[in-house]
């Protein structure tokens, strides 16, 4: 009886807990690609101008349920082929952050504009950064005039 008991602790421990595994694209897991952030600045004709951050599928990678001892309630949400929750539902309010820098940037440039007793034209443009590790290319890779 010992003996069943050590074979089943053995057996529990090699096996381990229920997951997720992630890793290389394969054929019995669910494919999913790493985001890839880009800066994305624009400037209207009335000299407004919007930053917004983008993300972009860029690498395939896989993830799989792995099954162990126990039961578990694992999932995972894709938007766009991109994970946005693992396994419980997330919120880092970086959308709503992002929106109230934004706004502070058009009221600031409103308040300068207000300033100023003439009206001035923009030329409507884009450019569009890489961002690497958090840090933003001081380089556009796209300028649209």
């Amino acid at each position: 009886m010992k003996r069943l008991v050590e074979s089943f602790a053995a057996a529990s421990f090699l096996t381990g807990c229920a997951g997720l595994t992630f890793g290389p694209e394969s054929t019995d897991a669910l494919t999913y690609y790493d985001p890839k952030p880009y800066l994305f600045i624009s400037t209207a004709a009335d000299c407004v101008s919007t930053a917004t951050i983008i993300s972009v599928p860029e690498t395939k990678r896989g993830v799989s349920f792995k099954p162990g001892y126990g039961t578990a309630d694992l999932s995972v949400t894709l938007n766009g082929g991109m994970i946005t929750a693992v396994g419980q539902k997330t919120d880092s309010k970086i959308p709503e952050t992002l929106s109230s820098v934004a706004t502070l940037a058009t009221a600031v440039g409103g308040l300068a504009r207000s300033a100023a007793p003439q009206e001035v034209a923009c030329k409507p443009s884009a450019r569009l950064y890489n961002i690497d590790k958090g840090v933003v290319d001081p380089k556009p890779i796209v300028v649209i005039p």
